[in-house]
């Protein structure tokens, strides 16, 4: 009978169609590498929230803020509100004590730049809620009529013109009662303590009540309320009302004009806030955080949006108390429950009976907003709260040039070529069925990117290209086993049968393993490995699906038309019988010291061998006088030439290096750096103390791990910019000691002549008055920045301890409307700054820390000092103490005008914490415990999975060891040159990699246990022929899968350029030593582990032997 394949054909091209269609005309969300993005920088409100400071050693602004371990918890609490999966590519990372810096990827549309923007707003949205959730009880003229009427006549009659007009000036509530002991009895229930407080209405609540934020009314027209209200502003006023059922509820108002200095921009354009009176007391409210949490989802109800929630254990039970006590009473009162979001009543509805775990924030919501909601309430509250406007917000150029990103994207397509030709030319018709099996899965797997938004990285492009060379292994196994099939004499048709029937299990294993390790990460691990797990499982599904069904489907039909009469495919090993296991001894001993010696060379090399995501370091920010790409080009020398090691090679030899004395005194922590060919030392202040001179030497001929994004601010005309080239840039080195980067930097980038490439400031003049001393700089600059090199420098000189008040710096703005004031809004840098040193009590330090000046061996000032214009320094009147300041300036003229001074110069932390680290690594263990049972209870005993581990824990040791030689063997001009060798660093794009090395490997060796399990069949014995037999017959399929593979991460690792080459790097060597430990390690040690053992009776003796061990 003819088979209906019309039910196959839609199952294959319904999906087909759909997500190619998303493939071929969706937007394309690509990640920071291939297109830049706009970097936001927020900074932690100290004032608000904030545990365990640090004090800083040197005073400036950095140093001032939280601990590191809070900034890492701050950082992750940002990405998972923002990018909980990683499939958006946002970096959030911490600068210092008290910066975030989130780099959020350009957003492709059908209008760029709109797009962009929406993004990048939807982004300050989220992070400029913190998201405190919390349920009160609205405060009314029944159950709290003293508390109540308190309130109304302290605000009506209690409330000076002046102090509102202040508060309001600066945000603060208006005024409630003093006392805190009001006492409110609600059904049988009794409160003490009980206190009240103002809380502004949000937007949502607001625009419920019809109440505008403006003069003019609500949308609809004035309606009572706010008619109401208007007609008292800057008084309190309580409503009264009735609902449908006739029931009283009443609730206490205020409004005022608003007023604010310096309000959020969510709030430009605001003319009017409200507040509403709120109870506060253990009874009638409930916070989110600690023990009490829920979980918050969409809902929509009569095309209404509202925000569904759920509590845990601890939260339905304290909601359920707080909403029994207020639930309508018997005198017809009903209650409001207020929901407040981060100090703002979102919504208060009436509260009509008791709610224990579920319920319901409603209002006029829309569905952007409730989404919004639901991502900030799912991410829990932020550790601390950030200032509502970024400090900076600069566009940032690809991180990877123009060269590498091309190289990387020919590489990708490269090795996907090169593999389906090669199928194609090995398997001819079924290469070709399972080439077309490969387009369909690129299809998905792009397209399902596409649908959720995923953003595309050149590793991940790579990534792809790896997960299909992988699903090729699928192909392999089913062909092979068809040509056994076939030599055992079976018709065509049998051998597709029992080819794909007996390579099932084997697929199913491998598949099955790796989305267990997936499963593992995304439970377990960081949000990098969260998103490497779901890109793997969507992968691994999609895999199964074309291998299995696709596949399957075009022979069926083929042959059902009877186009297909035989399968034609070359041959690698004719019949091989090698004695894998007589060798085994030696091989153990080898495997045992490679992998040792592998493993403890790592270690050895300590953070040397991390980059920059694992160790923190040191990020310096500036602008050139002419504008350059990334890479060489058109006659301009590129930014990474500009700090390639041949360069450093030349400019950074050290040929001495001494101690500063300072009056008699040697400063341990003050050095001189002699370069060769320049007759000046250039002076380090170093923050730590360094090991000696050998060490001083050592640090400052290198600037080690450095990498570098250009920048463009758009307020100083950078978008005016050819495409690929800037004027502004940011460099990231691993060493943390930021005078150190200075000096080597600005020996960098000078041309050949000397002269810096940097736009440097000028000293043009300064005024001295009565008061004042005005200095006139070419160049703005940060206020912390000159703060701390202010404190440092004359702490330095003056060796006396010097407070936090000795230096009182802040900004002076423009006037309004000005390009100044609009450049200062956009960069944060001022052309004005005041110094404050008049109630300074330590100025006698001061002078003498300036007159000393000129003892110093080479002048050390405050060169950044130069950097903001003009900067106005309130000095004490005494004539020679402005004679002082007026000694060190004219020495501060010269110095200024010929060192670069940086727009930014700060440390920051690992990308990832000891403790994500410490989450990283469990989740890899976590995953191997994973695969032991999950091989356990397939294979019936313990040895195959722990076989399986050894395995893999031998691969990533040997692979870990490969990374840390390659440091000694760069340096061979011959290794270095001839196989592309390089320093290579550990960083998150080589975890991925490590991650996918792990999958792969196990997957080969389940291959070899599937096929003992089927040679051992039901015999309890396993002998050494029964493996050689195994690993035989597996052979043609491990070889001819590890080529496939290893035909796209060469391709990748010779083709792709630097982008990709440490990820290639891995697999190329992952993929050599998972072949040699899925035959040499694997299937031996089951033997080792005692697998097949019979087992002996007390008293009993074998006659025979087994395989020895």
């Amino acid at each position: 009978m003819q088979r209906n394949f019309l039910r196959g054909l839609l199952i294959c091209l319904i999906p087909t169609v759909l997500f190619g269609a998303a493939a071929v005309f969706g937007t394309y969300r690509k990640g920071i590498d291939l297109a830049g993005g706009t970097i936001l920088v927020y900074e932690v409100d100290l004032s608000k929230n904030v545990k365990d400071k640090k004090d800083a050693a040197d005073g400036d602004a950095e140093g001032r803020g939280l601990s590191s371990e809070d900034m890492h918890k701050l950082a992750e609490s940002l990405k998972r509100r923002i990018d909980p999966v990683d499939t958006r590519n946002v970096i959030i990372r911490p600068v210092g004590g008290s910066r975030i810096e989130i780099l959020v990827p350009f957003t492709p549309t059908a209008k760029k730049q709109a797009g962009t923007e929406d993004f990048v707003q939807e982004v300050k949205d989220l992070v400029s809620r913190v998201g405190v959730l919390e349920f009160r009880i609205l405060a009314n003229d029944t159950d709290d009529k003293e508390g109540f009427e308190e309130a109304l006549d302290t605000v009506n009659n209690q409330y000076p013109p002046e102090q509102a007009e202040k508060d309001a000036k600066f945000g603060e509530a208006p005024p409630v009662p003093r006392r805190s002991d009001y006492h409110v009895s609600i059904n049988g229930t009794d409160a003490s303590n009980v206190k009240y407080e103002w809380i502004e209405l949000g937007k949502e609540e607001r625009n419920s009540l019809g109440l505008s934020n403006s003069f003019g009314g609500a949308e609809g027209g004035k309606g009572g309320l706010w008619m109401q209200l208007a007609a008292q502003r800057g008084k309190a006023v309580s409503h009264n009302y009735s609902n449908e059922r006739g029931e009283r509820a009443s609730y206490l108002l205020f409004s005022r004009p608003f007023t604010k200095v310096n309000p959020a921009k969510e709030e430009v354009g605001k003319e009017v806030e409200y507040f509403i009176l709120t109870r506060v007391s253990d009874q009638d409210q409930v916070k989110v955080g600690g023990d009490i949490n829920l979980n918050a989802f969409p809902e929509s109800q009569n095309f209404d949006w509202a925000v569904g929630f759920q509590f845990n254990g601890a939260g339905s039970a304290k909601f359920g108390q707080v909403t029994n006590r207020n639930r309508p009473t018997a005198n017809q009162t009903v209650r409001h429950l207020a929901v407040l979001l981060d100090n703002k009543v979102m919504s208060a509805p009436q509260l009509n009976s008791q709610i224990t775990g579920k319920g319901q924030i409603s209002g006029k919501f829309t569905k952007e907003s409730v989404d919004r909601l639901v991502y900030i309430l799912k991410s829990g509250a932020l550790t601390a709260e950030l200032k509502p406007n970024p400090v900076s917000e600069n566009s940032v150029g690809a991180t990877l040039g123009e060269d590498t990103k091309n190289k990387g994207l020919l590489a990708v397509g490269l090795s996907f070529g090169a593999v389906m030709l090669f199928m194609m030319g090995y398997y001819r018709f079924a290469g070709i069925v399972a080439c077309v099996a490969l387009l369909i899965n690129l299809l998905l797997t792009i397209g399902f990117m596409v649908a959720v938004n995923a953003a595309f990285t050149l590793a991940g492009l790579a990534g792809i290209v790896l997960m299909l060379g992988m699903a090729v292994d699928a192909n392999v196994l089913i062909y092979e086993r068809l040509r056994e099939e076939r030599e055992k004499g079976a018709t065509l048709a049998a051998a597709l049968r029992a080819g794909y029937d007996r390579a099932l299990p084997t697929i199913i294993d491998t598949h099955v393993s790796s989305i267990f390790t997936a499963i593992v990460l995304f439970v377990f691990g960081n949000d990098n490995l969260k998103g490497f797990a779901v890109s793997l499982t969507v992968g691994l599904i999609i895999s199964l699906f074309t291998s299995l069904y696709v596949t399957r489907l075009i022979f069926d039909y083929w042959q059902s038309r009877r186009w297909l009469r035989e399968l034609k495919m070359m041959r690698l090993f004719a019949r091989p019988n090698i004695n894998f296991m007589r060798i085994r001894h030696a091989m153990f001993a080898v495997t045992a010291i490679l992998t040792v010696a592998g493993l403890g060379l790592f270690l050895a090399r300590g953070d040397d061998v991390l980059n920059v995501d694992f160790r923190g370091g040191t990020v310096y920010g500036g602008r050139l006088a002419e504008a350059t790409g990334l890479s060489t080009a058109g006659g301009k020398t590129g930014l990474l030439d500009l700090l390639s090691e041949k360069r450093q090679a030349e400019r950074l030899k050290v040929t001495d290096a001494r101690e500063v004395t300072t009056q008699g005194k040697t400063d341990t922590n003050t050095w001189e750096i002699f370069y060769a060919g320049d007759p000046k030392p250039a002076v380090v202040t170093f923050a730590n103390k360094p090991a000696g001179k050998d060490d001083v030497i050592k640090r400052a001929e290198k600037l080690p791990d450095v990498s570098a994004e250009q920048v463009k601010v758009n307020a100083m005309g950078d978008d005016q910019l050819p495409s690929g080239e800037s004027k502004s840039f940011t460099i990231r080195t691993t060493e943390k000691e930021k005078d150190l980067v200075q000096v080597m930097l600005d020996r960098l980038l000078r041309d050949d002549n000397g002269q810096p490439l940097m736009d440097l400031p000028k000293l043009e003049k300064w005024e001295t008055t009565d008061a004042t001393t005005k200095l006139f700089f070419s160049k703005p600059a940060s206020v912390s920045y000159v703060q701390s090199l202010l404190k440092r420098v004359f702490h330095q000189k003056s060796r006396e301890p010097l407070s936090g008040s000795s230096f009182v710096l802040s900004p002076v703005y423009s006037a309004d409307g000005t390009p100044d004031r609009d450049r200062e809004a956009a960069t944060s840098k001022f052309t004005a700054m005041t110094l404050d040193v008049s109630g300074n009590t330590e100025f006698a330090a001061l002078k003498e820390a300036i007159e000393s000046h000129k003892t110093m061996s080479r002048p050390v000032v405050m060169a950044a000092v130069g950097s903001f214009a003009p900067a106005v320094l309130n000095s004490p009147k005494a004539e020679e103490e402005r004679a002082a300041i007026d000694g060190i300036l004219t020495e501060l003229k010269t110095t200024v005008e010929s060192r670069p001074v940086p727009d930014r110069l700060e440390t920051f932390d690992a990308g990832l914490a000891k403790e994500t680290q410490s989450r990283a690594l469990f989740a890899i263990v976590a995953s191997w415990i994973a695969i032991l049972l999950y091989l356990w209870f397939r294979f019936g005993s313990w040895t195959f999975g722990l076989a399986a581990v050894f395995c893999l824990i031998h691969d990533l040791c040997f692979t870990l060891g490969a990374i840390a030689i390659c440091h000694y063997l760069h340096a061979i001009p011959a290794l270095g040159t001839l196989f592309q060798i390089q320093d290579y660093k550990i960083d998150l794009a080589a975890v991925a990699a490590l991650l996918t090395l792990v999958g792969y490997s196990v997957n080969d060796t389940i291959v070899v246990f599937d096929r003992i399990r089927e040679v051992r069949g039901k015999n309890p014995l396993l002998t050494e022929q029964m493996i050689n037999d195994s690993v035989n017959q597996t052979l043609s399929r491990t070889v001819l899968a590890s080529l496939t593979v290893f035909l796209v991460v060469g391709v990748l690792y010779w083709f792709g350029g630097d982008g990709v080459h440490l990820f290639a790097f891995v697999m190329v060597v992952g993929v050599i030593i998972g072949t040699y430990s899925s035959i040499y390690v694997a299937a031996p040690l089951l033997l080792l582990f005692g697998e097949g053992k019979p087992k002996v009776e007390a008293g009993e003796t074998t006659t025979g032997t087994l395989a020895k061990v």
